[in-house]
Parts: C-alpha cells; sequence; structure tokens
C-alpha cells in the first residue's frame, strides 16, 4: 500500500484471518505541505491574463479542481472514511463476509427493484469497522491474482473467454457504480483489482482500496446512462438531453453549435462505440441516424475550441475520468477489444430494470420507426 504497510494476522475474538493496512507517519503533515504548495500553483494559472477561468478549453478553474482533490485526498488518509467508503460498496453489490451473497442490495435499479448480489462475479473485502481507526484499517484477507499477471493467471487455469468474462464484470461494477449506486471508487488501476479462483474453478473480479470514492447526484447517474445510450445508438437528440442532465453545458451555451459537434463525431467515429462487439455480445441496437441526418445536423458546427468553451467540468465528472482511464487499460489487458461502453452495454437492462428497460426499447423502436416517414 503507497500510503501504509499491510500486515498479515488474526482475529483474537473471532479467528478471522484478516489484513491489516498500517498507515504511515507523518502522512496528514506531508499533505499539509503539498498541498498549500499546490494551491498557491493553482492560483497562479488561474490569475494569469487570458486564462478565462476554464481548463483544457472548458469551463472550470485549477483552483477548484486542487482544492476538491484536497478534500478527497484527505479522506484518503482517514481510514475511517475508507472503511465507510469499502462498506457501502459491499451492501451496494451485496457482498457478505466470505464472499458470500448478503440478503439484499441497498443500490436499486432506475425503476425502484432491488439489484441482485454480484457476489457471483464480483468480490471485495469484508471490513471490521468496530476495531478500525483513523490509522488502522482491519479487512478480511482476501488472496488474489494481480489481474495484469497474465503467466500467473494462465497457471491459474484462466481461459481467454474467462479473461473476456472478467472485463465485462469490470464494465458491468462500473456501471452498476456510476448509473445505481451513485457512488464509486475512482483509482481502478491494476493494484486494486485482483482475480479470486473460487472453489468451482470460477475466476471472480476483486476490488480493493476504496481510499478514494466520489458520489454522483441522481440526475448526474441518469445523465451518465442516457449518454452512454445515446452513443450506442448515434443519436445527437438524446445526446443533448444528456449533457442537459449531467450539468455540463454552461449558461448561454450555442446549442446549435454543440449539436452539430456531436453529430459530426458520430459521423466521423470520432466517438462511437463497437457495434460488432455488441451484436457479439446479443446487444440489440437500435437503426443508427443515418449520415444524411448526421450531416444535416452539421450545418452549424464551429471551431472545436469554441464548442469546448460551451461545456463545464464539474469535479465528479473529473474523477469519472480518471476512472474510465485507469479502467480502460486494465481491461485492454483482458480484452484486447475493451472499451467501458461496448463491454458494459448488455447489462443496461439490470440497471434498469427488466420492465422499464422494455419500455424504453418499444418507445425507440416507435421513434426510430416515425424518424423514417
Amino acid at each position: 500500500a503507497s500510503l501504509g504497510q499491510v500486515h498479515r494476522a488474526k482475529l483474537r475474538a473471532t479467528g478471522d484471518e484478516v489484513a491489516l493496512k498500517l498507515q504511515r507517519p507523518f502522512l496528514r503533515q506531508i499533505y499539509d505541505q503539498d498541498l498549500a504548495v499546490l494551491i498557491k500553483v493553482a492560483t497562479f494559472f488561474d490569475n494569469l491574463p487570458g486564462s478565462g477561468k476554464n481548463v483544457g478549453g472548458v469551463a472550470s478553474s485549477w483552483t477548484k479542481i486542487v482544492e476538491d482533490t484536497e478534500t478527497i485526498l484527505y479522506r484518503e488518509i482517514d481510514y475511517r472514511d475508507e472503511a465507510s467508503n469499502s462498506v457501502r460498496f459491499a451492501n451496494d453489490f451485496g457482498l457478505a463476509l466470505g464472499g458470500r451473497p448478503a440478503s439484499n442490495c441497498t443500490a436499486k435499479t432506475k425503476a425502484g427493484e432491488a439489484l441482485p448480489s454480484a457476489a457471483d462475479w464480483l468480490r471485495t473485502p469484508h471490513i471490521f469497522e468496530d476495531v478500525c481507526t483513523e490509522r488502522l484499517l482491519v479487512m478480511e484477507f482476501v488472496p488474489s491474482i494481480k489481474i495484469t499477471d497474465t503467466q500467473k493467471l494462465e497457471k491459474a487455469g484462466v481461459s481467454e473467454d474467462d479473461k473476456i468474462d472478467l472485463a465485462d464484470a469490470l464494465a458491468r461494477a462500473y456501471l452498476r457504480q456510476f448509473c445505481c449506486n451513485c457512488f464509486f471508487s475512482t483509482d481502478p488501476h491494476a493494484g486494486n483489482l485482483g482475480v479470486e479462483i473460487m472453489v468451482n474453478g470460477k475466476p471472480r473480479l476483486v476490488m480493493y482500496d476504496f481510499g478514494q470514492a466520489a458520489s454522483l447526484t441522481p440526475k448526474q447517474a441518469d445523465g451518465i446512462l442516457e449518454i452512454i445510450e445515446a452513443i450506442i445508438d448515434m443519436n445527437v437528440d438524446r445526446s443533448m438531453d444528456a449533457f442537459e442532465k449531467m450539468g455540463v453545458l454552461v449558461d448561454g451555451a450555442d446549442l446549435k453549435k454543440v449539436r452539430a459537434k456531436i453529430a459530426e463525431n458520430y459521423r466521423t467515429g470520432k466517438v462511437k462505440a463497437n457495434r460488432k462487439k455488441l451484436r457479439r455480445k446479443g446487444y440489440e441496437l437500435k437503426e443508427k441516424t443515418s449520415v444524411a441526418s448526421l450531416e444535416a445536423d452539421e450545418a452549424d458546427k464551429g471551431r472545436d475550441a469554441e464548442v469546448m468553451s460551451f461545456f463545464t467540468l464539474p469535479a465528479e465528472y473529473a474523477f469519472v475520468a480518471r476512472a474510465l482511464s485507469q479502467m480502460d487499460g486494465v481491461g485492454k489487458s483482458l480484452d484486447s477489444e475493451f472499451d467501458f461502453i461496448s463491454n458494459g452495454a448488455p447489462y443496461i437492462v439490470e440497471i434498469k430494470g427488466a420492465n422499464e428497460y422494455l419500455k424504453d426499447e418499444v418507445t425507440k423502436f416507435f421513434d426510430n420507426l416515425f424518424q423514417r416517414f
């Protein structure tokens, strides 16, 4: 562990085998000094002439980004927060001690139905909260193979098909975190992900370390799900609706130019899902927007820099982007064609609930039918 040492131990009271995460000394003092310097640097850049309170062309400020990062970093060195995050993650997925399914999941589908336990394909160490402190985290000892250790995975009998299933499980886990749980780990790098071989010989994804986690509002979660579906269907209208829900458009944004840029990105393939892969996985694709329709939408397109200025970047999405970036690298080590949207799409029915999903699909069908006439 980068912020502490991990030791194997046994609880006297219960005999449970545990991993103890003990924080290194003087971390808080180091954070105080380093973050004070970062705030000064961020303020300097924000005050430069012409900065216009934007980062990478998107409306934001370096000071705000550093302040939001500071909040998460300080939480990371209070192991009571990590314990609470870990417990919430386990409850959201219906995971109990020993890798068993819990009696229920706290997270619900978009229709308000209970989600199934993820214990068949996901595990996380149980946390013994009553013995955790600010600098000591006590968790169930859950050994696993590092998710990117190809040789050990092969030696354990993990096949290429199994690896693709693990990549799907990773995408499925994050689809649920983003769209149902409204709470997610921001740090899915290879060091925090493992593969456990269950008694039946089937591999199961293991997720560790919830020191860095972030929350989304229900409206943001709805927007993320809608933009995923819009990208799959190459639907400009739904993309615009999604951006409104997500709150990423500045007041007074030129919506015609934003719409035109979305259409251009879909037509040129700059933004797309892997439709061949989706078909292989049995995902029912809707008829994508016609090239002629997309070209008509492009009539009002502006320059990239101008269009980017119509967007703002709430801090939550910076952490979503970080999680997606780290996940992509891990996913591709398991499945060379991995992309979050294509691997996660077959589980949209789980996110919405079967009845809600069918209603939406019928609505999409008739919308596409009317557009043709």
